[in-house]
């Protein structure tokens, strides 16, 4: 009986603050990636509509996103078009999306694909990842 009230105590102790047992939610990963590309311009890149970094050429953004469908978007400014990839992501596992900017006489676009395991690995060797700057703490 000591033992079932000792465990009935620590389950309790090492929820939430409030006693309750909290399951966790293990995110997805998404890794966004452009090759070398000769000029090339920076885009930024959304995540269900939440501004994440920009991405210029021979770079990567690796993403930790909740599981369920996914809206991953490009944008630059008013010359280029915008792009949008929808993914449905499980949790534990790793998407690659490839991005190649496309130029046209008059507008700009991040062309954007999910692509498979083994190609985005061989691809990603010789890519720098996107240094994302913490937030800023106020004092």
């Amino acid at each position: 009986m000591k033992t079932i009230m000792l465990i009935y105590w620590w389950l309790s102790i090492s929820g939430s603050s409030n006693g309750n047992l909290q399951p966790r939610t293990e995110l997805a990963t998404l890794i966004v990636y452009r090759q070398r590309e000769f000029g090339g311009n920076a885009y930024s890149v959304r995540l269900n509509g939440k501004e994440m970094g920009s991405l210029s050429p021979n770079h990567y953004l690796k993403l930790n996103a909740p599981p369920g469908r996914a809206k991953v978007e490009s944008a630059k400014d008013y010359f280029s078009g915008n792009q949008t990839v929808w993914l449905t992501l499980q949790p534990g596992q790793t998407y690659y999306v490839k991005a190649v900017e496309e130029i046209d006489f008059l507008s700009r676009t991040l062309l954007m694909a999910p692509v498979g395991d083994e190609q985005a690995r061989q691809e990603l060797r010789r890519i720098k990842p996107v240094v994302i700057a913490p937030p800023a703490q106020n004092e």
